[in-house]
């Protein structure tokens, strides 16, 4: 007889499965164990959301819009949660659906809004392969790689100014990368993330620490306020 197929409460099958699947779908192992979260701990009200997140997305939604949306319902979540005062006590009210309307329009009003600071001291490719002293070809592979910030405007990519330092080996602001990894936010997100004063950073924003070469400090916040597990 062949051998018994491993029970899935067996961590080291499970384990073995994540690598399998990370490495077969090419999805990094921390966004699979969540989602087998979501699958077990969902109920199916919950989990249709997921499902509509997925059908706007494959509707060919612009990823500034689709922002919008995630952010309004962290927003319209976060409400609730702060409703009472005690942090232990159960929310009876749900919020109405004047309330979720406003808070992902709040939401995505000030989504737009830095977005448009952020573009305002963004620069285009070619500008950027100039300060960097790198093609635009190796340019978008860092984009496409989450190496590198850059917003969609149109049918170009702008770049904030900021993430460059000619100094700098490649022209990239040291630890860069790993924060962008780590935060697996949208780039709007994580350039909001980085330009916001932190009190774990002594009241700085992390973009301070990394022009000064200090990126350790800033990576480790990014892995502690990570999305992922």
């Amino acid at each position: 007889m062949g051998r018994p197929a491993a029970k899935p409460t067996d961590t080291a099958a499970f384990a073995d499965f994540i690598r399998e699947a990370s490495i077969r779908f090419g999805i990094p192992q921390g966004r699979l164990k969540l989602l087998m979260r979501a699958c077990r701990d969902f109920s199916n009200d919950e989990f249709q959301v997921v499902v509509s997140l997925l059908d706007f997305a494959h509707a060919g939604t612009p990823m500034p819009k689709r922002a919008s949306v995630s952010q309004g319902l962290v927003s319209a979540i976060k409400a609730v949660q702060d409703a009472s005062s005690d942090p232990l006590a159960e929310v009876d009210d749900p919020m109405s659906t004047s309330e979720a309307v406003e808070a992902l329009l709040w939401a995505e009003g000030e989504i737009q809004l830095n977005r448009q600071i952020l573009l305002e001291d963004s620069i285009s490719a070619a500008e950027a392969a100039e300060l960097t002293g790198r093609s635009r070809q190796i340019l978008e592979r860092l984009r496409r790689d989450s190496r590198l910030l850059a917003l969609r405007v149109g049918s170009q990519w702008r770049y904030p100014r900021w993430q460059f330092e000619p100094d700098a080996p490649g022209g990239i602001l040291p630890g860069l990368e790993e924060v962008i990894r780590s935060l697996h936010l949208s780039p709007a997100g994580t350039a909001s993330w980085l330009l916001q004063p932190t009190e774990g950073l002594g009241g700085l924003p992390p973009i301070e620490l990394l022009r000064r070469r200090r990126p350790e400090p800033v990576i480790e916040l990014a892995r502690e306020q990570s999305f992922l597990p």
